[in-house]
């Protein structure tokens, strides 16, 4: 092993006068010219940290063998800062290719020539862990070795053992002003007249510093390149939650997420008094993307966006974490940033996982998980999550710490879907009341929005016209097929049964009821479910009275029924169905032989397999079935003037509002 050099000339000549510099020749390391502006930031990076810890720079200058750990600001960075830390802090001394390699147990140890070894981890190899590469630490340092671990999370990746017996732990900063501005004059030989605006440092990369560069090596020219990329960077999203309609719970809580983010950066806050996630779920089409987006645009923070099919994309296993990890050490190097992963269910629960390939799902879940939360965690990096249900969410990701809020954005409201349309029409329309298109579209999501407006804007093309505001209607009505009088008319009396009990049984609750034709169905009607109340015997007998209401109707009316009440697993007899066995397996209402017996909630796939294999089960369900539909078809035949009166006007109509139909209602019974 060739012994340490005394480091006065080369280590502290090296602190003291850091570059070497001849115009346009670059920064000189040791005895070697640096070209690569990631390698000379890096030397004025780890310079600064050097400088700013005298008793390290004497501690490294001993003859002795000793643990070190460089934490860098980002997976870029552990490369070029190991390679500066040769020629920088010992450039006589000998470095060992990889630590990584070191196994005591096999008789492998640092060559004889060696005199440090180093650890390169940034997370993107599986043996990147703490439980890794323990034996070769003690191998090297019992050999005399000294040992460097470099990464942008040591207590995530480095060697457990290490971090255990590390005699100092060197922190590199950000890039900022003055490092960028000496790096450049390594380079140029000519310091920049001007620097960046404080508020870009934090996003520069390492792959920007390289963009930026060109064979002129002119500074002032090279450091407005760079602040032209990361203004493009900076660019956050032009929507701003207030222009979020429909979501009131989401962009309440945003709103203070930004207040919180702002004092966070100015130093007012700790990032332990911020909220670090949140879940949002819903129907399709809500806006939970473009929350996020608005979200990242009020909070004046960059947006990052990942999923589970697009790390899958990556390759196999390694791949895919290493590319989740990468999109997190981005959100990290950024941060305060807003880091979004779409359909976030898709990583499933780990306790359902049967499947053959079960282990390496259960792995993609832990690596989530480590991500969300671990050793370092991920200061700065709010993380929101998207998806249709949250039933389908592993508990763990739910937990405190990572994603503990959850909110549900629901279908928009009359008033809410009205400012959708405006935000969408921008200039077309101004004087229309777009009173009529909303209430036409209860029931529809912004996407649906959007699309209708665009759809109209077509019309009005295609006719070489202004748009008016029937085009938007016509759009929203969509392809319908010709409807005979009859047919339109038993669907409005089937959805004015739904709407009759929910009108009379739980005033306020009613929405809207509609026979609009959609891709799905023929019409239907929506409700407040806030304004229900506790889930009792009681409200849920009423609330089957209300789903099997349209088929009482249709007995009552016609004197026989049609298929419109059954069908898929979103059918009026399906929920029904999933509601009472609810009643008797998961709520605890059973007065039968069962009990307080909970047998789990029936999921869709598994109910009627479930009733199958328990006939007593099928026929008390009849019985509960049987019962509310009775009372259904009685309280339609004492109140049918006014189901006669709803039917109509939803003939002529298609679309009601709910204030409007209890009104009729009331009124046909005087």
């Amino acid at each position: 092993m060739v012994p340490a050099n005394d480091m006065s000339s080369g280590f502290t000549a090296g602190l003291d006068e850091p570059t070497k510099v001849e115009a346009g020749a670059g920064a000189a390391v040791g005895d070697e010219m640096l070209n690569d502006p990631a390698e000379a930031a890096a030397f004025e990076l780890l310079h600064q940290a050097l400088e700013a810890a005298p008793g390290l720079k004497e501690m490294l200058a001993v003859d002795e063998p000793v643990a070190v750990i460089v934490e860098v600001p980002g997976s870029a960075w552990v490369a070029p800062v190991a390679r500066i830390w040769g020629g920088l802090v010992w450039p006589n001394r000998t470095e060992d290719d990889n630590g990584d390699a070191i196994r005591r147990s096999f008789g492998w140890e640092p060559l004889e020539t060696s005199s440090w070894v180093a650890y390169r981890r940034d997370g993107t190899q599986t043996h990147h862990t703490p439980n890794c590469g323990n034996e070769g630490v003690s191998a090297a340092l019992g050999a005399g070795c000294s040992v460097v671990g470099f990464s942008p999370s040591p207590e995530r990746y480095l060697p457990q053992d290490l971090i255990r017996v590390a005699d100092a732990h060197v922190t590199l900063p950000q890039i900022n002003a003055e490092a960028l501005a000496r790096s450049v004059s390594a380079l140029t030989g000519h310091l920049p007249s001007a620097g960046l605006p404080d508020r870009l440092h934090r996003l520069i990369t390492l792959e920007d510093l390289r963009l930026a560069w060109r064979p002129d090596r002119n500074s002032d020219v090279y450091v407005a390149r760079l602040r032209r990329l990361l203004e493009r960077k900076e660019r956050v999203s032009p929507l701003a939650l207030d222009q979020m309609h429909g979501m009131e719970e989401a962009v309440a809580w945003g709103t203070a997420l930004a207040r919180d983010l702002e004092d966070y950066r100015r130093g007012r806050l700790p990032w332990s008094a911020v909220d670090h996630g949140v879940l949002l779920f819903g129907p399709p089409g809500t806006g939970k993307t473009t929350f996020a987006r608005a979200l990242a645009g009020t909070c004046g923070v960059p947006l990052i966006c990942g999923s589970l099919y697009q790390w899958q994309a990556a390759g196999h296993l390694g791949d895919l974490l290493k590319a989740m990890r990468a999109t997190f050490n981005e959100a990290r190097a950024m941060a305060p940033s807003i880091l979004f992963i779409d359909e976030i269910d898709s990583f499933g629960v780990r306790a359902a996982f049967k499947h053959e390939y079960r282990d390496y799902s259960i792995q993609v879940v832990n690596a989530l998980l480590e991500e969300l939360d671990g050793v370092r965690g991920r200061e700065g990096a709010v993380v929101v999550g998207a998806c249709n249900t949250a039933d389908r969410m592993d508990p763990a990701i739910l937990r405190s710490g990572r994603l503990d809020r959850t909110i549900h954005v629901p279908r928009p409201g009359k008033e809410a879907l009205a400012e959708i349309l405006r935000h969408h029409l921008g200039g077309d329309l101004p004087d229309v009341d777009l009173a009529a298109a909303a209430l036409l579209a209860l029931g529809s999501t912004g996407a649906d929005c959007e699309r209708w407006v665009r759809g109209a804007r077509r019309r009005a093309r295609h006719g070489s016209r202004a748009m008016t505001g029937d085009d938007l209607l016509e759009e929203i009505r969509g392809t319908r097929h010709a409807r005979s009088t009859e047919e339109a008319y038993r669907y409005a009396i089937h959805e004015a049964g739904h709407a009759l009990v929910l009108a009379v049984e739980r005033p306020g609750a009613l929405v809207i009821a509609s026979i609009r034709e959609t891709s799905d169905s023929q019409g239907g009607v929506v409700s407040d479910g806030r304004l229900r109340g506790p889930v009792t015997r009681k409200e849920i007998a009423g609330e089957l009275r209300m789903m099997l209401a349209g088929r009482a109707a249709e007995e009552v009316v016609f004197g026989d029924v049609s298929a419109g009440a059954g069908g898929s697993e979103d059918s009026d007899l399906a929920r029904a169905t999933a509601l009472a066995v609810s009643a008797l397996h998961a709520y605890g209402l059973d007065d039968g032989e069962d009990g307080l017996l909970w047998r789990g909630m029936p999921t869709p796939d598994a109910l009627a397999a479930m009733l199958a294999v328990r006939p007593d089960l099928g026929k008390r369900i009849t019985v509960i079935l049987a019962t509310a539909y009775a009372e259904a078809k009685d309280l339609i035949v004492r109140h049918r003037p006014g189901l006669d009166a709803v039917a109509q006007l939803l003939v002529e109509r298609e679309t009601v509002g709910g204030k409007e139909i209890e009104a009729l209602v009331s009124s046909a019974q005087a």
